[in-house]
């Protein structure tokens, strides 16, 4: 009775592994759908004011995205750090998008 048990327990433990591993696969899958497209850089030659104009432009951009209704919560700007050019840090302004 103990070796039914114990290959029991085995085949559901493959099983769930199985399922898991799919699961995994399934987002892996649906994340590859989806692509940044840089949509400026921004350069002023002031660090803190290429990051506080590019949040404007993210949360410019993402209001406008909210007027969609029903929304794809994977759909968004955001901003990210650009290379440094005479000490000024240049900002990126990327869109998330489905491709």
């Amino acid at each position: 009775m103990k070796r039914i048990t114990r290959a029991s327990v085995g085949v559901v433990l493959a099983g769930a592994t199985a399922a898991g591993a799919l699961i995994a696969g399934a987002g892996t899958a649906t994340a590859a759908t989806y692509r940044n497209d840089l949509v400026r850089t921004l350069d002023t030659g002031v660090s803190a004011f290429n990051w506080t104009e590019c949040d404007r432009y993210k949360y410019e951009g993402n209001l406008e995205l909210d007027r969609h209704h029903p929304r794809d919560p994977q759909e968004y700007y955001y901003c990210s750090p650009g290379v440094f050019s005479n000490g000024v840090q240049r900002v990126n302004l990327w869109f998330r998008h489905r491709t």
